[in-house]
């Protein structure tokens, strides 16, 4: 059958396509210097990931669904790392905290995928993404002379999605 992994999606799983597009152009964005473009396609993957998700437990996920969620929400930290990089938070200590959040996102979405919950065990890598990208895009806008001091966010933001915060799904 031609095309047969395709036939395997449904709706919910299409939106969580669609947000790895928009974290996919995000980086590209940030690259090409469009910062504010890069920041809201970064958001826009944060709304789809929510109903996406909410999608799917109304109407079922795909099988594969589960799967492409876990990628896609890597990509957005990935492109929040990205983004924090063209902003101008730079430096060993940026590669590190970036580091940490991709090592962090990873076993935060492993463990989800691993180990059905009922909550959240941590923050959740999309909102982890969108708010450090928030916070990095406030501090270009009106503290570009502290700029260099919001890598704390990242670094923060990596501890929180291993923290053993609880939080329920909405």
């Amino acid at each position: 059958m031609l095309f047969n992994q395709l036939r395997t999606l449904r709706l919910p799983d299409t939106l969580t396509l669609l947000g790895l597009l928009c974290v996919s152009f995000s980086v590209y964005f940030s690259f090409k210097g469009l910062l504010i473009l890069a920041y809201f396609l970064i958001l826009t993957q944060f709304l789809l990931d929510y109903f996406d998700g909410k999608l799917a437990r109304a109407i079922g996920g795909g099988a594969l669904g589960l799967y492409l969620d876990s990628f896609t929400d890597f990509m957005a930290v990935a492109s929040s790392v990205v983004f924090g990089w063209f902003l101008g938070i730079d430096g060993i200590a940026m590669l590190i905290a970036g580091f940490l959040n991709l090592g962090a996102a990873s076993i935060r979405l492993a463990y989800f995928t691993a180990y059905k919950q009922k909550g959240f065990t941590g923050i959740p890598t999309v909102l982890a993404a969108s708010v450090v990208s928030t916070i990095a895009l406030l501090g270009y806008l009106f503290a570009q002379e502290y700029l260099n001091w919001f890598v704390i966010f990242y670094f923060i933001s990596a501890i929180a999605m291993v923290s053993d915060l609880r939080l329920r799904k909405i």
